[in-house]
């Protein structure tokens, strides 16, 4: 038995568009506790992790562990069609997974539940020195500018005053600096000042997070993979960690 009532599609169509840009196929995990889904993109440098607790549910109808697996760009396109307060209900019927947007009117779409090749994929545990969370807005901000200028972008915190997101080229540089003073920087705790750089081709995968979640928590080290952690709808949360660039 399966049906799950999500208050706002908008809110997942937006996981799932950030999730197409990592993998073509996934699966969600539902369990009577939460709902599950975790990814290694192709490369094997970044992972994504979606956990949302059947409490953000309107209703969460879930016996037994139950999987949905879908292709990422056709279930976007579905998802797509929806409007802000939209809700969305999941269920499945002999083999089809159904996504049904409701609002004024409803529609109802109907996927193949697919079988994905799936790895137990563990969360990685790591001791990173910088912590900070901040205003998604100016994380996308600071990842399209990075992106005019070369396809580089390093992580910096010196201090416990600000963090530094530079985009690196060959002709030139864009720094952005988020602060307490701006009021976009909400923490920030350095254990030992640190840098890194990653290839910006993978972290603007989760930009589209940034519509959904108000506050991101970045965390890195020198030479170590970042995490930029969401919180979605409240209780959900969206995890996506990305391997440093060699340089």
């Amino acid at each position: 038995m399966l049906k799950v009532v999500l208050p706002e599609a908008k809110a997942f169509a937006s996981v799932v568009e950030a999730l197409s840009k990592v993998v073509d196929e996934a699966s969600l995990r539902f369990t009577p506790e939460k709902v599950v889904l975790k990814a290694l993109d192709p490369a094997k440098v970044s992972m994504f992790i979606m956990e949302f607790p059947s409490t953000l549910f309107e209703e969460y109808d879930v016996s037994e562990e139950v999987k949905i697996g879908f292709n990422t760009a056709v279930l976007l396109k579905l998802l797509k069609r929806s409007k802000k307060g939209d809700k969305l209900e999941i269920s499945l019927e002999e083999g089809l997974a159904k996504f049904s947007i409701i609002g004024a009117y409803s529609k109802l779409y109907k996927i193949l539940n697919i079988e994905t090749t799936e790895e137990e994929l563990p969360e990685p545990r790591l001791e990173l020195n910088v912590n900070a969370i901040i205003l998604s807005d100016p994380l996308k901000h600071a990842i399209k500018d990075a992106e005019t200028v070369g396809d580089i972008v390093e992580f910096l915190a010196e201090t416990e005053d600000e963090l530094i997101i530079k985009g690196k080229g060959e002709k030139a540089e864009a720094e952005t600096r988020i602060s307490r003073e701006t009021g976009a920087l909400i923490s920030l705790e350095v254990k030992e000042p640190s840098r890194s750089t990653y290839a910006i081709e993978h972290i603007k995968n989760v930009v589209a997070l940034t519509k959904v979640a108000d506050t991101v928590e970045v965390s890195f080290s020198t030479k170590m993979p970042l995490k930029l952690a969401f919180t979605i709808l409240g209780e959900g949360k969206v995890v996506y960690f990305l391997a440093p660039k060699v340089e």
